[in-house]
């Protein structure tokens, strides 16, 4: 086939992304995911990226604070070929406890990867019954964007429904480490602020 030689303007161009049913149709989402870690954050503006760190800086503070107010342990058992990394994983040797935690900053996964992420639970959860002999494993997926399970909308739920009785919210993971602490809806936005500003306000 010859190419065609006609020469194209650049008016052209521009009535071409003016008429383009797709482009003009498409609208911006700017709302956040309701049930995302970065949807209480109001003090400041995050990229993606921040809201990413923002998990992670969440995460590590959290194991801080597990390990300061406890006596547990924070171990970090060896990856062994076919053993799934653990977010969370402590160990209370007077009592012989083995605390298993999954941390996601936002449960409204698609179907796919809901399902990998409860079923990863229970692989690691098998895992470590294997590797602790006598000791009892306690374990939750925790969703902590929310306060408490209850707080999660059925969305959430429906999609956990196999592990329904282990998806926690924070003061749910706070009341199974035996940490004697809870937070009001307010106390845990105001929280959450803290640590963004802290982390991004000089970025």
């Amino acid at each position: 086939m010859d190419p065609i030689t006609t020469k194209i303007t650049d008016d052209e161009i521009d009535d071409m992304i003016n008429h383009c049913k797709y482009i003009t149709e498409c609208v911006s989402n700017k709302n956040k995911d309701e049930n995302s870690l970065s949807y209480l954050v109001d003090s400041i503006v995050l990229s993606q990226s921040d809201c990413i760190k923002l998990g992670t800086g969440f995460e590590k503070l959290l194991a801080e604070i597990v390990t300061k107010y406890t006596n547990y342990s924070n171990i970090k058992p060896k990856n062994e070929k076919g053993n799934k990394e653990k977010d969370h994983l402590f160990m209370d040797e007077t009592h012989k406890i083995i605390y298993y935690a999954e941390l996601k900053a936002n449960l409204n996964l698609d179907t796919e990867k809901s399902k990998s992420t409860y079923q990863k639970c229970q692989q690691i959860v098998n895992e470590l019954r294997d590797m602790f002999t006598g000791y009892t494993i306690k374990w939750c997926l925790l969703g902590y964007r929310y306060t408490s399970k209850e707080k999660m909308s059925k969305v959430i739920n429906s999609k956990y429904s196999e592990i329904k009785d282990n998806v926690f919210g924070i003061n749910d993971y706070l009341q199974m480490l035996c940490i004697p602490y809870r937070f009001t809806e307010e106390k845990y936005k105001d929280y959450i602020n803290k640590i963004a500003v802290k982390m991004f306000s000089n970025s």
